[in-house]
């Protein structure tokens, strides 16, 4: 049984967690050995390109990954003390919108066309809780106007709303039950910059109200400098770096990080042509062995390409990084 546990414990702890997609031809390594901790109210940030297994790390938390082809192999997802992974889907069903909720990345899918969307919020409230059909409506309209929706809207159709205010609506399903884990999937992606701004803002407060954790898969840093606590930073499947967004942004000590934050316009100086990594994520059915950066690095070396996964190091009070020269290039911004 799941309880309740203050803000100062741990509220979820992945580790070691691997994910496969399988076919009869191959198989896809989606998520190789991720590792990060969770505490009530912190807000985590995965950033990595397209491919690098930010949402299927998602999917896996609430147990939705379509099976088949995905498969988690390996690895524990345990969520205020117990194991997700060992819970029947019965009782996995009663966590879903209840206790950890998901906003999709695209809100045109995620809501059903031919049902209203004050039904859609009402009808996650009536699942997980005890109450009439008349205290669902009630409480749904709450919810609409919570996000910045009049309740007047509560029997409109998902086309009758604007891409900003669809977003919105899913927000409110996924916030209806009160979670105390929010998974947010690219939020703001196809939405203009002042609508996208509404919506952070929107979750913010929420999230300070209702005290709740979330993970916000982005590929913006502006929005992670923004938003979250920490980072961790996905490539091919690993977490390359991780650590406070202080330590992250003041001493990004992996080769991808360093590109990812080269490839970032400045708002000081001026450059003809921004940084770009060369060559293209590796192919997740043939992954190289050591550093699965190693291709596309300039600092290579035999070491990084000897086999077995290349370690994370402790680069002092938590900021880890998967790299073999991750010490001296931490020391290198200590000499600027």
């Amino acid at each position: 049984m799941i309880e309740k546990m203050n803000e100062d414990t741990l509220l979820l702890k992945i580790e070691n967690l691997y994910v496969e997609y399988s076919s009869e031809q191959e198989k896809v390594k989606a998520v190789n050995g991720v590792s990060f901790d969770l505490k009530a109210g912190q807000t985590l940030g995965l950033v990595g390109e397209t491919g690098a297994g930010k949402t299927s790390i998602a999917k896996a938390i609430l147990r939705i990954l379509p099976d088949p082809p995905a498969k988690i192999t390996s690895g524990e997802i345990i969520y205020e003390g117990a194991n997700l992974r060992n819970i029947p889907e019965a009782e996995m069903r009663k966590i879903r919108g209840s206790k950890i909720s998901m906003i999709f990345q695209d809100p045109m899918t995620a809501l059903n066309p031919v049902l209203t969307v004050g039904f859609q919020i009402s009808e996650t409230i009536r699942i997980h809780q005890s109450i009439s059909s008349a205290e669902a409506v009630t409480a749904g309209k709450k919810m609409l106007e919570m996000v910045g929706i009049p309740a007047s809207r509560y029997d409109d159709y998902p086309h009758q709303f604007s891409g900003g205010m669809k977003q919105r609506v899913v927000i409110a399903i996924a916030l209806a039950c009160s979670p105390s884990l929010l998974i947010a999937d690219e939020p703001t992606t196809a939405l203009d910059v002042t609508i996208q701004a509404q919506v952070l803002n929107l979750i913010h407060d929420l999230q300070v109200q209702k005290q709740m954790a979330m993970i916000l898969i982005t590929h913006d840093f502006g929005i992670v400098a923004e938003s979250c606590d920490f980072i961790a930073v996905i490539y091919a499947g690993e977490i390359v770096e991780k650590g406070t967004i202080r330590q992250v942004f003041k001493h990004p000590s992996h080769p991808y990080t360093k590109g990812l934050f080269g490839a970032i316009p400045s708002l000081t100086g001026s450059v003809e042509r921004l940084h770009n990594i060369e060559g293209s994520p590796c192919d997740p059915t043939d992954l190289p062995d050591g550093c699965k950066f190693s291709p596309r690095c300039q600092y290579a070396c035999d070491a990084c390409r000897k086999k077995g996964q290349i370690p994370m190091e402790n680069l002092g009070e938590g900021h880890m990084c998967r790299c073999l020269k991750a010490k001296e290039f931490y020391d290198s911004y200590g000499r600027r």
